[in-house]
C-alpha cells in the first residue's frame, strides 16, 4: 500500500509504503527498535518476533517504522512491538501502521485486541484515537521500553467497533 503522508510543516511530504515484513528486514526492524530500547529479542519481555505478523513502513526503500501483531485466540488480538524512526515521529507513519495490523487481526476474526505500553505519549495516542481504555497494569521482566518505568500499562479495544 504505497500513501503519500504530509510531515511537519519543515519537512516534506514523503511517499510512505506500508507492507508486511520479509525475513531480511529484520536487522532494520531492529536497527528502528533500538531507539526505543525494543530491540532485545529474544528477551523475557519479548521471546520471539514473528516476522509473518509484522508491517514495514518504508520511505525511498528504507524502513523507517515497523508493527506487529499476534492472535491470542480466534477473537482475541494483541499488538506487539510497534516503533517510528526519531526523525519521522508525527508523520503519520505510526497511525498507518497500527491501522494496518488492526485490519489484519480484524481479517482473522479478533473481536478485541489488547496493547501494552509504557511511556505516557503512547498510552494517550492509543486511547484518543482508537478507543483504547486501560484495563490493567504488568510490572516489566526485563529491560525493555522505557527505562524510567518499570510495568507496563494494559489497554484494550473493541476492534468491532473501530
Amino acid at each position: 500500500m504505497g500513501e503519500t503522508i504530509t510531515r511537519p510543516p519543515h519537512l516534506h511530504e514523503v511517499q510512505v509504503v506500508v507492507e508486511r515484513a520479509q525475513p531480511e528486514d529484520l536487522d532494520e526492524i531492529l536497527r528502528v527498535m533500538r531507539h526505543w530500547n525494543m530491540h532485545r529479542i529474544p528477551s523475557p519481555e519479548m521471546p520471539h518476533l514473528d516476522l509473518d505478523r509484522m508491517f514495514v513502513a518504508r520511505v525511498d526503500g528504507r524502513i523507517v517504522g515497523a508493527a506487529g501483531y499476534e492472535l491470542l485466540s480466534p477473537a482475541r488480538g494483541k499488538t506487539t512491538l510497534m516503533g517510528v524512526a526519531p526523525e519521522f515521529l508525527g508523520t503519520g507513519i505510526g497511525k498507518a501502521l497500527q491501522d494496518e495490523r488492526l485490519r489484519a487481526m480484524a481479517t482473522a476474526g479478533a473481536k478485541t485486541v489488547s496493547t501494552n505500553a509504557d511511556r505516557p505519549a503512547s498510552i494517550r495516542w492509543y486511547t484518543k484515537h482508537y478507543g483504547y481504555r486501560e484495563v490493567g497494569t504488568l510490572k516489566k521482566l526485563h529491560s525493555f521500553g522505557s527505562e524510567e518505568i518499570d510495568s507496563w500499562t494494559t489497554l484494550e479495544m473493541d476492534l468491532e467497533g473501530w
